[in-house]
This record gives structure tokens, sequence and C-alpha cells, in this order.
């Protein structure tokens, strides 16, 4: 023990020496560095305004660059500042400036690359040894043409030395003639400039895209001969290829991929060539037909649906369905099942229509799914700090999360905190601070009329709806201190003194971050959690089920139940504050067995 001691005395002493005149070392006060590193510069010939992707590690989104390329230009010495984009922790991107290589000779650059890197007082320095042609322009040539083309979708060009970017633009001149195939009618077809792009990914100079733009010759069938060049134009200069033959059939709409499950509202994908609309200001339809087979039976089905556009090589649709009032339909995604057959997609565009070729497909329709996107606002958070509980939102969202999931985890419905990307259609609840009303509302469903089986998936209980006479849909948070008969500004009739009980002491003293789950105030914290979190959560389970087509049953207005001991679908007023806090153990408000028969068969859990 002694030893030990000792040693820490002696490595304590050590770290607090300082320097004076007799030479002793002080505490190291050079600013930090960052241990910065480069691996790989990602470009093998620049031209004025080339961007490359520098990669490495360390780098930081927020620091300075300095960025220098110096080296042997040929047998000249050459120094040039590049211009610095943070992209990730690996990479930044480079860049040429147009004007810094005015008057540089072309050739083989041989030297380095170097980083200085600056944030605050801190420093990062690194340094790669690179090589690479600089180049003042460059001729484009093609080197292989597609046979087809296909309306508003990509064609294809491979070749050489295509430009990008900073660099300037490569296009495409086309002099040719189209041939319909079932008239025989000829079009001159004369473009001037079809701008290229790059295809997904890195770029490459062998590979451009243009897009074949309908207004040059129709949509109609037909072969299409003549000559095409590409050309290159910078800043300042331009360099025109050779021309080159060509000779393509222009071909109807084709499906190649349709994604091969999907439940109604989701977004389901659909992929291939000549799909019209967007820019074009024409139309796709996709039309499906085969045996569908059910647990019901199978039937012949024959269904239009119109996507939406993406590109000429994508499309994105979502099923809807039409009910009648007992929830019975034939459409498309009404009921899970397979549906066996074909999908052939028709465009238009100015007077002509094409019907593409019939793709063979197997499409699974699921379970319909309410996917329910719950935006917590900042005044959500804000709001809270009326109850103490500024110091624990996260605490509290939990708590409405599980509420919620707990009221319906008898149907298929999924609560999400972030915008759904994989389906169309999905009802939106926003949490928030004040009533917007100024009716000191706990929640509110503003969508227009009761929405009889939940044909729309995509309700808004959020903002303003001009159908609802400007009504802003949501849940208040502050409102509910109105349950407080010392706190609340109005008398209202669901005060409770046991609201006072939870949170009095929180209102007058806010919890800190130490208090909650070990502190002295846990138990108090834990309590104003779960009931703040079930006054929230209770609500928007019962704005939801308005949302749904709740309530079946009539009685208090038409909109909810007649009184019953906790019922989620009862009036406000019939809903006293011991319900909506889940006071008493075991106890919380469900669904008058209606209302959960009517929920089980408009979202049966698979």
């Amino acid at each position: 023990m002694i030893h030990r001691l000792g040693l820490a005395l002696s490595l304590l002493t050590a770290l607090l020496s300082c320097s004076d005149e007799e030479g002793r070392q002080g505490p190291d006060l050079s600013p930090p560095t960052f241990p910065l590193r480069l691996s790989r510069l990602d470009i093998a010939l620049i031209l004025p305004g080339s961007a490359a992707r520098l990669e490495g590690s360390g780098f930081v989104e927020d620091a300075d660059y300095e960025v220098w390329l110096d080296g042997q230009l040929e047998a000249t010495p050459a120094r040039l500042r590049l211009d610095a984009r943070f992209i990730n922790h690996s990479q930044l991107e480079v860049q040429a400036p147009v004007g810094a290589l005015t008057g540089w000779p072309e050739g083989h650059f041989n030297g380095q690359i170097s980083v200085k890197m600056t944030l605050g007082e801190a420093r990062g320095e690194a340094a790669l040894s690179v090589q690479f042609e600089l180049r003042q322009q460059l001729t484009p040539q093609i080197e292989a043409l597609p046979r087809a083309v296909y309306p508003a979708s990509p064609v294809e060009i491979f070749g050489a030395d295509f430009i990008q970017g900073g660099e300037g633009e490569t296009y495409f001149e086309l002099e040719a003639t189209h041939i319909d195939e079932e008239t025989g009618v000829s079009t001159i077809l004369t473009v001037p400039r079809a701008v290229g792009y790059k295809p997904q990914g890195a770029w490459a100079r062998d590979q451009i895209l243009f897009d074949f733009d309908p207004s040059w010759v129709g949509i109609r069938p037909g072969r299409i001969t003549g000559q095409i060049r590409v050309v290159n134009e910078g800043e300042g200069w331009w360099a025109r290829g050779e021309w080159l033959a060509l000779d393509w059939s222009l071909m109807p709409p084709i499906v190649e991929y349709i994604q091969p499950a999907a439940s109604r509202g989701q977004a389901t994908m659909i992929e291939g060539q000549g799909f019209i609309g967007g820019p074009h200001a024409g139309l796709t339809l996709l039309r499906f037909s085969g045996d569908f087979h059910a647990v019901t039976g199978t039937r012949s089905v024959t269904a239009e649906i119109t996507p939406d556009w993406i590109s000429g090589r994508a499309l994105v649709f979502s099923m809807r369905v039409h009910y009648d009032y007992e929830c019975r339909s034939d459409d498309l995604g009404a009921i899970p099942g397979v549906l066996i057959g074909e999908v052939k997609p028709i465009i238009s565009w100015e007077g002509q229509s094409v019907e593409g070729s019939a793709t063979p497909i197997q499409f699974e329709i699921l379970p319909t799914l309410q996917v329910v996107w719950l935006r917590f606002l900042p005044a959500f958070i804000d709001s809270l700090r009326l109850f103490g509980l500024r110091s624990y939102s996260g605490e509290v969202q939990a708590r409405i999360i599980d509420v919620i999931e707990r009221d319906y985890e008898q149907v298929n419905l999924e609560v999400r905190l972030t915008q759904p990307m994989d389906f169309k259609d999905y009802s939106v609840v926003e949490v928030g601070g004040p009533d917007p009303n100024a009716q000191n509302l706990f929640g509110l469903d503003n969508t227009p009329g009761l929405d009889n089986c939940n044909e729309r998936l995509d309700d808004n209980l959020a903002g303003q709806n001009a159908d609802s006479n400007g009504a802003f849909g949501g849940v208040f948070v502050e409102s509910f201190l109105q349950l407080s008969p010392s706190y609340g500004d109005t008398d209202n009739p669901l005060a409770h003194p046991a609201f006072d009980d939870i949170f009095a002491g929180l209102i007058e003293e806010p919890a800190t971050p130490d208090d909650f789950p070990g502190g002295p105030r846990a138990e108090e914290v834990r309590e104003a959690i779960r009931v703040l979190g079930n006054l929230i959560g209770n609500t928007i389970t019962h704005e939801l089920g308005h949302s749904l087509g709740l309530s079946r049953l009539g009685g208090c207005g038409r909109y909810h139940n007649a009184d019953g001991p906790y019922q989620i679908m009862d009036c406000g007023s019939d809903r006293p504050f011991e319900e909506r806090a889940e006071l008493e153990p075991g106890r919380y408000q469900e669904w008058h067995g209606e209302n959960l028969t009517y929920l089980k068969a408009i979202l049966p859990k698979p």
C-alpha cells in the first residue's frame, strides 16, 4: 500500500510540475492536432472545373480546409490551390477553379496534394503523392449506340472524353427521320441540343445518358435513321466529335419489374421503359388483369391504376379503394390475396396513345396497414415546462407511444416518429403546445366527415383544414392543465384534485435531470411521466379512432358512444380525469365491442 501511494504521489507531482528558469518541464500548451490521413485522389484527368473525391480519414464537418497541389507539370514547377467541400469523415470533394488553369500547359502532373485542416485552435495536416493528366479541353467521341429507344427514357451512350459538372456540359446533336411503323408517315427529327447527364453512381468519362423527348417525333413506335454527334462545351471552349450513323427502333412502353407485394396505401414501385408524365404533360396508365386468389375464393380482375410519374423508367402507385356502407369492395387492394396475371402500360401524349406489351406478374396484396406519422412539434417540448417535466420529454413521448400501441394492438396499425417513405398514404397526427383554436381543446380530428370503412388512409389530423371550417387538428398539451383545480385558467368540469396531487410539486419546482430515475424525487417524476403520457396517449387514440371511422354506435351525438365506463370513444365530458389518467391500477379505457369488431374488420392483423 505504501509503495502504491508513493507511486501515485510521484505521478501527481510530475503532472503538476511547471517550467522555470532551471529548465523543469511544464504542461504541453501546444494546440491539439487532428489525426488526418490521405489515401487516394479519385481522378486520372483534370480539366478546368474538374471535381474529384479525396479519400482518407479524420475530416471534420465544420473545419476550414486549405488544399494545394504542388509538383511538376511536365518539366515546369506547378502550384495550385483547390476548392474543398466536406462530404463525410472519410471524403472531401476538391475542385480545380475554372480560371485558375488559364494559360497552363497540358501534360502529366507528378507531385503531391496536401491538406491543412483547422477548427478553432486544433490543426491537422496530411499529404499524398498524386499523378494525373491535365488537359484544357477534350474532344468527345461515340463508340457504341443502343438499337432501341423509348419515349421519355434515357438513351445510354458509350464513348470517350465526356465532361460533367464544373467542367462544362456534354450534349448531343441529332439529324434523323422517324417512320411510323403502322402508318408509314415520316417525321423529320432535328435536335440541336440534347443535354447529357451522368448515370447514377461514380462518374465515368466513357458513359453518358440523355432523355428521348417525346416532343421530337411523338410516342408512336417506328424506325429512326440518321446521324448523331456529341459536343463538349466548357467555359470559353467547345469541341465537336464526328457524326455517326444511327438506326434506332422507337419502342412501345414496357414494364420490366413490379414490386412483388404491397398493401393498400403502400408505395408500390414499377420499373421499365417508355413511361410518360411529369414535364412531358402526358400520362401513363397501368392495366392489371388476371385471377385474384383470396380466402373468399378466386375471381377474374381487371383494374386500371394511374401511377405517379418518377421518370421514364420508374413509376409509383398506391392502391386506393372505395367501399360500400358494409365495407365491401371488389377494388384491387380491398382484401388480401394474390393476383396472378399481367400488367400492361398504356401511354398517352398529345392525342397519341400507345399500348405496351403485357408483362406476367404474381402480385401479392397484403392486409391493409394503417401507418401513423406521430409528429412531436417543438411546442410539445416547450409546453412540458408547465407540468415541470421539460427535462423528460423523451420519457413522456415513450409513454405516449406505449399507450397508443397498447390500444391498437389488436389491429394492423403502426406508429412511426419519422415521415414514412415506403407508404404514399398515411395519417399524420401532430402533438403541439397551445390549442390554436383558442378553445382549450385536448385534441381535434379536423378531417372532413366520418370516414366510413377508413377509405382515406391519408387523414391529416394536423394543421388547418378548410373542409372543417378552418379548424386546426392535433393534440394540444397545454390544454391538459385545465384538469387542475388550481393551475387551470378556466372552470373545467373535468378538473380533479388528483391532478394537483400528482403535478403540483413539479409545477412549483420543476424536475431536473438528476431527479429521475435515481434521484430523491424519482417516484414523483415517474408517476407524473406516466399520467401525462396517459392523458396525451389516450387523446391520440381517441382522435385516431375518429379518423378511422368511429364511433359506429352513436349515442353522445353522431361521433361518440353513449356514456359507459372506460370507453375510448365516449364524449369528452364522459371521460373523467381518473379514466384518462389511468389512476385505477390495471384499468384503462378500451374499445366498445362493436367498435373493436369494426376496427378488426377494416384493419385485420396479418
